[in-house]
């Protein structure tokens, strides 16, 4: 009797009322007006008081008059607060400057919508000190006190008042990234950690995820990634065995990955250059940083104004200058072969597609060695490059000056040539005139002691 109950109530569960197609339709209607304001409520519900006052003037289009002239939008969507990991704190957490009872009669003037982002930034750090320390050392923190307009803050990421929890934010897409950086993006999507992130994000049998901006940039701060080293302990952080794999098939392997970048052999298709980088020969540091080496840049900047770039006898002048004093700088170029573009380091192919052939560089006339530049750091990390002429690295004015670099075959210096053939000859010549001597002498003496 239960089971036949149950399933005679479930039957007149499912009767459909029969009724007119026009009064349907206004039931509907009419449960629609009622349910709004249902909604509204909901919503209200979950701000707190203070909040839903705030909301009230900034639900509606409201737009605050820069110095400069532009408008900056006053509006917040009470969903995208609701929403925000921030809900709980409410609006005046963040906006402490604003007066509750004076507001909004207050007037606080800011020169631009960007000074004012700048400006509000400065609230994260009261409750993320450490990302916010983190920020201060990175490239981006040097690029907005620079000037620089495009340079992100916390809300160009995070945004201002949808802010995602970290584990619904971290490293899910890029896209953030991708504002700014679309080309290099783009690059990463057709890479060989794009496409494996596309289909499952794992590698290595699901022992691994693929990477993503934030593994190998660190997501606040990031640093200028244009020295070697950097890019190179970042790949072999995930790819820890690729030193003793290239040591089974590579002649001289440490030395390849010293002065080969990854991207210049693992994103076959790349255009590459050499890049000539000055640094100091007694600590191996790249010159540039916080040391005063305006007098190099200076003379690079000179000798950039050609059109072919710094010619060979400019690079030799540079390097063996001398200070006022008199005192010689002990300064080499370390040369390095790298990809020509930062979309090219992230275009990565699978490995069965890397360059694995000598002749592409160890070979006169080689492409790889027709780009060349001549670099030094600036006070944020990143590399300043002037472009050089190619016959740099055969001249023979740079025998002493390219001491940080050499292809065997590649960067042929035909004096260096010159003087094997003739150290080859004298080697042989010596001996072979010893001996000649040595019998013309003999049979005189033997003709005249007859």
């Amino acid at each position: 009797m239960f089971t036949k109950m149950s399933i005679d109530s479930r039957k007149s569960s499912l009767v459909k009322p029969k009724l007119p197609g026009r009064l349907s339709i206004g039931l509907l209607f009419i449960l629609a007006l009622l349910w709004m304001p249902v909604m509204a409520e909901e919503t209200e519900s979950s701000l707190s008081n203070d909040d839903t006052k705030c909301l009230k003037c900034h639900s509606k289009t409201l737009k605050k008059k820069m110095e400069d002239g532009e408008k900056l939008s006053l509006h917040v969507e009470a969903d995208d607060h609701i929403g925000s990991v921030h809900s709980s704190n409410g609006c005046a957490s963040c906006h402490t400057a604003v007066a509750e009872r004076k507001h909004p009669k207050t007037k606080v003037s800011f020169a631009s919508k960007r000074a004012f982002s700048i400006e509000q930034n400065q609230a994260c750090s009261e409750c993320h000190e450490e990302q916010s320390m983190q920020y201060e050392g990175s490239i981006h923190a040097s690029l907005v006190a620079e000037g620089n307009l495009t340079a992100p803050v916390c809300s160009d990421c995070h945004s201002a008042h949808a802010i995602k929890s970290m584990a619904d934010a971290k490293e899910v897409t890029g896209e953030s990234c991708k504002t700014c950086h679309e080309e290099i993006f783009e690059a990463y999507t057709e890479s060989v950690h794009g496409s494996a992130r596309a289909n499952g994000n794992v590698i290595r049998a699901s022992l691994m995820h693929a990477p993503m901006c934030a593994d190998c940039h660190k997501a606040h701060g990031t640093a200028a990634v244009s020295a070697g080293e950097l890019v190179q302990s970042t790949c072999l952080q995930c790819h820890e065995g690729a030193s003793v794999a290239h040591e089974k098939w590579l002649p001289n392997a440490a030395h390849h990955l010293e002065m080969v970048s990854c991207a210049a052999c693992h994103s076959p298709l790349a255009d590459r250059r050499i890049d000539l980088q000055l640094q100091d020969n007694q600590t191996k540091a790249p010159l540039g940083g916080e040391d005063n080496h305006s007098p190099f840049q200076d003379k690079l900047e000179q000798g950039n104004g050609s059109d072919n770039g710094l010619s060979p006898t400019d690079l030799w002048k540079l390097v063996n200058r001398t200070e006022q004093e008199g005192e010689p700088t002990d300064v080499t170029l370390r040369g390095r072969m790298e990809v020509s573009t930062g979309a090219e380091a992230h275009r990565l192919a699978v490995k069965a597609s890397a360059v694995r052939d000598c002749e592409s560089c160890h070979q006169r006339g080689s492409k790889a060695f027709d780009n060349v530049t001549v670099s030094v750091n600036r006070p944020d990390g990143r590399r300043q490059r002037f472009a050089a002429e190619s016959g740099v690295l055969t001249s023979a004015a740079s025998v002493d000056t390219l001491g940080g670099f050499y292809a065997i075959g590649g960067t042929r210096i035909h004096l260096l040539d010159i003087l094997l053939v003739l150290g080859i000859a004298a080697g042989f010549g010596i001996p072979v005139a010893h001996i000649t001597l040595g019998k013309i002498l003999g049979r005189k003496t033997g003709s005249e002691e007859n």
